[in-house]
């Protein structure tokens, strides 16, 4: 691991390592990083054995590696595009270009398909876990990180697109086994006032997952407004509700933030303490949309839950035999989209260079809103009748719970109708992501020409949500800290943007840049100076104006709020609070 020190300088851009030491934080290689033997004093500490010197997941495919092993290189490239697997383990995340590392102008790798002789690289794969299985081994790993100045990251489970819960030269907190779920019925949080009324509610720890979630709470006849997670391996317990967690149930419930009662979190200065409405209410705010774990290490977080209903889906797919036909198609779904949220309806559209696809939800089977069958079927019919526009599915399903539209549709790839999300995992590849929440201003039908043109010139496929509306859209843009672009928008423009192995920096660069090239049309519409935004867990890397993007006027307070309660920096990610001023490995201050 000495090429870290090199590429330590590299990236900081320093003249000496004496300078280097002041405004960096310690890795691998430094003579400020603890010495194995401390390490091993610190793990006999933990209540799960220390991963110590943690090697990247395909090394065992490597000759020249320590722990060659042919036959577990057979299991990892079995098990190398499977998102549980990965989501469950230490030493890699399901987007593997967030494993490796762009330095002098090389990317250093470990990819399961070397030639021999090959040399498998530490990447930004953290050199060093904690296995966390108690509050207190977040509190002793947070002192130990505190007192050697270590670049600390945390991971819990599922896909992370900013690539966040690893880094270089990283020591990692990974909290994936913390899994126990507790249901309430009369839940008040801690310090309410007497009289405050008590909620039907879930406390969850930061492993679980949001398959795990909606079965437990299907279980108990209730529903948690949670994530549209492809097989469920997002987090209900990390990054997803500490990035605001935008769902197609929001519309009916409200954002993953405003659903969250109660947080318990590890501080910087390793105080476990609670945060509500009426305890640590700076903190309950900052942690509703400001990003992790810029503000602490979650425990657990308490979700209201809401009565299990049923729901009726819609289903559609439609092609166009040429450009103009396809622009025709998308022109007139922007002239129904907010009709079609206003009369109920939640979900997502996705579309390539010619089809376009819809997976809805409405709340009832069939829907208590009066006009969503009419609005459904409205946008039907006239879709039909565009010339060179084939509809090949527009269909209608009952379903009895949201669970069970959830594992059809999500989870099970024998079933769904349409679009097949349950196989649609994108772990084990190289991908980048960029969002826009749109105002439902541009989404309008006076818009829908000027804007239908954007998307189908700029971008090849994109899946967008409709996440906002309704409920959604009735809360204080100052509630919480996530974007107030978000009361004002029904659709989040959302592209993933996938790339083969690259060799060289540059290549990375121009994989960055082609997906925020893509997204930049839709920006200009509604650009963050106006009504825009964007949703910090699908963010654009190059956006410039990320402070107002992500967060907006919410910024400056939750700027105060970092710098009080993390005043040494323990907590620094890229595009996070108060990461101005680090590089992008957050390693080192650059100003």
């Amino acid at each position: 691991m000495q090429f870290l020190s090199v590429a330590l300088l590299a990236i900081s851009g320093l003249g000496s390592f004496a300078e280097a030491a002041k405004k960096c934080k310690c890795i691998p290689g430094d003579p400020c990083f603890p010495s194995q033997a401390t390490w091993n004093a610190f793990g006999r500490t933990l209540s799960r054995p220390l991963i110590s010197n943690q090697l990247p997941f395909a090394s065992v495919c490597y000759n020249t590696s320590s722990n060659f092993n042919p036959s577990q290189c057979d299991a990892v490239r079995r098990e190398e595009f499977d998102a549980s697997t990965l989501a469950s383990l230490p030493n890699t995340v399901q987007l593997i270009n967030f494993e490796e590392l762009a330095v002098n102008g090389t990317v250093l790798a470990c990819p399961s398909d070397p030639a021999p002789g090959d040399v498998c690289h530490q990447g930004r794969v953290p050199s060093y876990a904690i296995n966390v299985t108690t509050v207190t081994d977040i509190q002793k790993t947070i002192t130990f990180a505190s007192k050697y100045n270590l670049h600390l990251v945390v991971k819990n489970t599922g896909h992370e697109l900013l690539g966040r819960s690893f880094g270089m030269g990283s020591v990692e907190l990974f909290t994936h086994n913390m899994k126990k779920i507790q249901f309430f019925d009369s839940f008040v949080p801690e310090k309410a006032p007497r009289g405050t009324p008590a909620q039907f509610a879930v406390t969850i720890q930061p492993g679980v997952n949001w398959l795990e979630l909606y079965t437990a709470a299907d279980q108990h006849g209730r529903l948690v407004a949670g994530g549209y997670s492809v097989g469920g391996t997002v987090g209900a317990g990390g990054g997803w509700p500490i990035g605001g967690g935008h769902s197609i149930l929001s519309p009916y419930y409200g954002l993953g933030a405003d659903n969250i009662l109660q947080f318990t979190v590890v501080l910087p200065d390793a105080s476990h303490v609670t945060a509500n409405a009426y305890e640590n209410p700076d903190l309950f705010f900052a942690l509703r949309g400001g990003g992790g774990p810029s503000f602490g290490v979650v425990t657990s977080l308490t979700y209201k839950t809401h009565p299990s209903i049923p729901f009726t889906g819609a289903f559609y797919t439609a092609t166009a035999n040429s450009s103009e036909s396809f622009l025709e198609l998308m022109t007139l779904w922007i002239q129904h989209h907010n009709g079609l949220s206003d009369a109920g309806w939640g979900g997502v559209w996705p579309f390539t260079t010619d089809t376009l696809f819809l997976t809805l939800t409405a709340q009832g089977s069939p829907p208590t809103s009066p006009t969503a069958q009419s609005a459904l079927n409205s946008f039907f019919n006239e879709s039909a009748n565009l010339a060179g526009v084939n509809v090949s599915l527009a269909i209608t399903v009952p379903y009895k719970s949201y669970q069970e539209f959830f594992i059809d549709n999500l989870v099970d790839t024998s079933l769904g109708h349409g679009l097949n999300y349950s196989s649609f995992h994108v772990s084990g590849t190289r991908v980048h992501s960029a969002s826009w929440l749109m105002p439902r201003t541009l989404t309008s039908p006076g818009n829908a020409t000027i804007l239908a043109k954007a998307i189908t010139t700029a971008i090849p496929s994109g899946a967008p949500f409709m996440v906002g509306g309704g409920v959604a859209a009735n809360v204080s843009t100052d509630a919480a800290a996530i974007a107030p672009a978000f009361r004002r928008t029904i659709s989040d423009m959302t592209i993933i943007c996938p790339f083969n192995e690259t060799k060289s920096a540059s290549d990375v660069q121009a994989a960055k840049e082609a997906c925020h090239q893509q997204i930049l049309p839709v920006r200009s519409l509604s650009p963050p100076q106006a009504d825009g935004g964007q949703y910090l867990n699908e963010a654009d890397l190059l956006e410039e104006d990320w402070q107002l993007a992500q967060w907006g006027t919410n910024y400056p307070r939750l700027l105060s709020i970092k710098k009080k309660i993390d005043p040494h920096d323990l907590f620094i990610v890229y595009h996070g609070v108060n990461s101005e001023g680090w590089d992008s490995e957050s390693v080192c201050k650059s100003t």
